[in-house]
């Protein structure tokens, strides 16, 4: 029983998780607190994603999400590959909606994401989304059911400034609806009022097109609209914006109707229901942002040159994939008969064994080529150590590489040399010259 914890993250265990007894880490914890080991608190919170109640005395099990370390008898914690991955998976609702709350689900993400940086992994779209590290867009279009003068100017917008010495001014209401988007997220109304209060307390840029996600906190790019006022009504966001006199093409593409639809690019806060569907029940926009015509997502419209349709960027191409990950996990489910942590640790095995045999029929194969081109044990071990092949089993692709090999000059004099001193049996007979099988060297 360890007297002391401590942490040693920069030290990466690559076990099989599934091998992880999780109920043997709590009842350690439990030993622990009754000798009064030093270094426990530390030890609980790092083990753990979340630790959802204070850590005393009346610390449950449950109150403790999200294993992810494993325990040396020292004492020592340091992090499992798998477990951590495995966490992840279960942010995500792999195997059943986490039991957390969203700010639980955000400190759960932080922690797992302090991992992946230090395992040199990219961050899945899951710790992304929560720790607000990626934007979604709302796209939304132009088409004519209201009026600019029906939408109000917020407060702090001085429009009559904006489009001082603007010969040609412009203006636009953008609208999109509460509803699903076709890849299947609700976009509920409280979502789209935060929308609505951030335009009206500060205002949003709109650009021709998107930031990249990474260059949001640190790039401006020229805005080429300013969206001054927004107001929510009969289930719709209605959004008003001026063009700025910059952007002359713009204009004339508006007007051309060549260009007619905006995104919402920001962040959306999730609420994955116990049905399997979710809800965006909150939203933090960066950015208005005008888009190509056809992409996917929510039905939106630009009214009075000037509706607003909010079209998630990717999200029929997203949804296509979710519906297929959602299939094979199904199927793995049923054919394995476990699910969750076992099931990536079943398929992880399964992966495992697959290579191992491609490995070996492909280290078969190469012997079988080897025998068939280069005559006597000595050359053939020669030619088999200059082989450098990690590929599929093809015995095409394998006799090209010994043939590139046997047509070395330097290998063929290192060849030479060793049928001087080793002759090759042929038959009953040696003969001291240079024979191979039907080799060119």
């Amino acid at each position: 029983m360890p007297t002391k914890f401590t942490i040693k993250n920069d030290e990466i265990s690559e076990r099989d998780w599934g091998e992880v007894d999780k109920s043997d880490i709590w009842q350690t914890f439990l030993r622990a607190r009754e000798e009064g080991a030093e270094g426990l608190a530390s030890a609980i919170r790092e083990m753990y994603a979340v630790v959802k109640a204070p850590i005393d005395d009346n610390l449950r099990e449950a109150d403790c999400w999200g294993p992810h370390h494993e325990i040396r008898q020292d004492g020592t914690l340091v992090v499992n590959r798998r477990g951590v991955i495995a966490a992840v998976g279960a942010l995500a609702g792999a195997r059943a909606e986490p039991n957390l709350t969203p700010d639980e689900k955000r400190e759960a993400a932080r922690h797992l994401a302090k991992h992946y940086r230090a395992m040199g992994l990219e961050l899945p779209d899951t710790l992304k989304e929560l720790t607000g590290e990626i934007a979604y867009p709302l796209q939304m279009d132009i088409i004519g059911e209201m009026a600019v003068e029906d939408v109000p100017v917020a407060p702090w917008a001085d429009v009559k400034s904006l489009q001082e010495n603007d010969p040609n001014p412009m203006e636009v209401v953008v609208a999109v609806p509460v509803g699903k988007s076709k890849r299947g997220w609700f976009y509920t109304e409280e979502a789209l009022r935060a929308i609505e209060k951030t335009v009206n307390e500060q205002g949003l840029p709109g650009f021709m097109g998107h930031q990249k996600s990474d260059d949001v906190d640190h790039e401006f790019p020229e805005p080429v609209t300013h969206w001054v006022g927004a107001k929510f009504e009969d289930g719709k966001l209605y959004v008003r914006g001026v063009i700025d006199k910059s952007a002359d093409d713009l204009k004339r593409w508006i007007k051309g109707n060549a260009v007619r639809t905006v995104s919402i690019f920001g962040i959306p806060r999730l609420k994955h229901k116990s049905n399997g569907e979710i809800e965006v029940v909150d939203y933090q926009p960066l950015s208005i942002d005008w888009t190509p015509l056809g992409r996917a997502g929510m039905e939106t419209q630009v009214v009075a040159i000037g509706e607003m349709d909010s079209v998630n960027q990717g999200e029929e191409k997203a949804g296509e994939v979710m519906d297929v990950v959602q299939k094979v996990y199904g199927e793995l489910t049923e054919l394995l008969g476990v699910e969750g942590e076992e099931l990536v640790s079943s398929v992880e095995k399964m992966k495992a064994a697959f290579e191992e045999q491609k490995r070996k029929e492909c280290e078969a194969l190469i012997d079988q080529v080897i025998g068939e081109k280069v005559a006597g044990e000595v050359a053939q071990i020669l030619v088999k150590k200059l082989l450098k092949y990690d590929g599929e089993p093809d015995k095409e692709k394998i006799e090209g590489e010994i043939e590139n090999i046997l047509n070395d000059p330097e290998v063929k004099e290192a060849l030479s040399k060793i049928y001087a001193v080793n002759p090759p049996v042929v038959g009953e007979e040696q003969n001291s010259k240079l024979v191979v099988k039907r080799v060119r060297i």
